[in-house]
């Protein structure tokens, strides 16, 4: 369990410095402009605030990055599902009626959005990326730029498969937003931000 990195005793209500990434208690943080730094970051902080500098902005990732990790991640759960889609809708297994027909479309539909969904909340609680997200180097992250907790790795592509019959709804605001936030990003309190090379 992590503990302040002043305090080794206090393990409960720490943060983490916007600029370090280090965990301290809240004696040992100070806000600046939205963001909480230790005594460390503190000062030079306030030196990039006089300058002009705003070190607390995320390296937000672009429409395309986080489209494409998208269409990754999607011919790998193609890839998974194929063969399932091939059992349910061969002759071995083919239906007897039109009832049962739809009744088997509904059930594959419904495999795939629950594998798909647990892909996605388990590779997100696990690391904060997708496989797609990983091939472009993008990350899932609080709005601080911290690791998202486990609750909100599994509200975010909940929200997403929610919205998937109104895919275009669901990034219309990223568009449009300052922190190019999409439906579920804000459902979920999450960012995506590009890693550092």
């Amino acid at each position: 369990m992590a503990s302040c990195m002043n305090h080794a005793e206090v393990m409960s209500g720490l943060n983490r410095c916007t600029r370090c990434g280090k965990m301290f208690c809240g004696d040992c943080l100070v806000e600046l402009k939205g963001g909480f730094f230790c005594a460390a970051c503190k000062s030079e902080q306030v030196k990039d605030i006089q300058s002009g500098v705003d070190s607390t902005q995320l390296p937000l990732a672009g429409i395309g990055a986080r489209f494409a990790a998208q269409f990754i991640d999607g011919i790998i759960m193609r890839v998974v599902t194929l063969p399932l889609n091939f059992i349910f809708t061969s002759g071995a297994v083919a239906p007897g009626s039109r009832d049962e027909a739809m009744g088997m479309m509904v059930m594959i539909l419904l495999v795939q959005f629950g594998l798909w969904y647990l892909y996605e909340a388990l590779m997100l609680q696990w690391r904060g990326q997708t496989l797609g997200k990983m091939a472009l180097k993008i990350k899932v992250v609080t709005p601080e730029g911290s690791d998202i907790a486990g609750s909100q790795a599994w509200i975010r592509p909940l929200v997403r498969i929610v919205m998937t019959v109104t895919i275009i709804i669901d990034y219309i605001p990223a568009f449009f937003t300052k922190q190019k936030t999409c439906i579920h990003d804000m459902a979920a309190r999450t960012r995506v931000v590009k890693l550092q090379a």
